[in-house]
């Protein structure tokens, strides 16, 4: 009986050191990257842990972790950052919107980047897709030269003369102030006439809303050679209306090369790439989830009035 009872501790024994066998770092390495730095309720904050952080980063920012007041404030923060993290918890904020909002668009940005950008579903941009684009795309890199002027608008031709007179008569008043006085231009007046950039074809560059500049006016500001330099002679815009206008600024004609190019078009492709990775990757989850939407039912949301005066963003 005692033989029995001491052959079952023996191997109750073999069976508990088996397991502790199996639960212990099979390796010298595994058995220091798994040594506990600190301990914050049921969490365990190993040296691998902190280890795996550090290495992530770049060589010039490891370097910085040589230093043994940083590996320790490093260490120190991310057992506050547990501690906060498990305090959250326990207020329940884990289950807050707000929270699970965040997490949801931080999981979509993560599956993104590691499903496209670091899967290598983006083709590498290589010299000659470079080169194929820029000789694809010449207006992107050839600028043609442009002026920005200001001008007068007025009634009559004695009235165009007279505000020549009073420009060369270098009075106090400025060819904005001027503008903003007497010009009939409601579109310019406010800017003291000012009609932008724009080219030879009449083409105001960088603006959508402003309409294309009179070709008399783009005549007459391409005619004139210095910056500051006013007409001489009133310029006939038609229908008894007639103008002054100054010169404020010229910009020569200007080419990229290819090699000054290079960058752009590189990051301009990469971009296209990855929209194109990511609407194949849409399309894939499309057909698997098989979405369904009701459009119609967004006439039952209703937006609550704001009241008074509603200002744009950072006003």
């Amino acid at each position: 009986m005692r033989g029995y009872a001491l052959g079952s501790v023996v191997l109750i024994g073999a069976f508990s050191l088996q397991a502790l066998a199996g639960d212990a770092p099979a390796t010298e390495e595994e058995a220091r990257r798994a040594r506990v730095f600190a301990t914050v309720g049921d969490v365990k904050i190993t040296v691998g842990e902190l280890e795996d952080n550090i290495n992530a980063r770049s060589p010039y920012a490891r370097k910085r972790f040589e230093d043994p007041k940083i590996l320790r404030q490093f260490a120190d923060d991310r057992v506050k950052s547990e501690i906060f993290e498990q305090g959250a918890e326990r207020l329940g904020y884990a289950d807050d919107p707000d929270v699970v909002a965040f997490v949801d668009r931080t999981i979509t940005q993560f599956f993104l980047r590691k499903e496209i950008e670091q899967a290598e579903q983006i083709e590498p941009i290589d010299e000659e897709q470079i080169a194929t684009y820029y000789d694809e795309h010449p207006d992107e890199f050839r600028r043609p030269e442009m002026r920005r002027a200001r001008h007068i608008l007025v009634g009559s031709r004695r009235e165009a003369k007279e505000i020549i007179a009073e420009s060369e008569a270098g009075t106090n008043k400025t060819f904005g102030a001027i503008a903003k006085q007497r010009s009939l231009d409601t579109e310019t007046k406010l800017r003291g006439g000012d009609l932008l950039y724009f080219t030879k074809d009449g083409r105001t560059v960088g603006s959508t809303d402003d309409p294309a500049v009179d070709a008399a006016l783009v005549k007459a500001a391409f005619a004139l050679e210095k910056k500051n330099d006013i007409t001489q002679k009133p310029i006939d815009l038609g229908d008894g209306k007639w103008s002054v206008l100054q010169l404020t600024a010229i910009q020569p004609a200007r080419v990229e090369s290819l090699q000054d190019a290079s960058n752009s078009i590189r990051r301009r492709l990469w971009r296209e790439g990855r929209k194109a990775a990511l609407d194949e990757l849409l399309s894939d989850l499309r057909a698997e989830l098989q979405p369904k939407t009701y459009p119609e039912r967004l006439d039952a949301i209703v937006l609550d009035k704001a009241a008074g005066r509603i200002e744009p963003p950072n006003q």
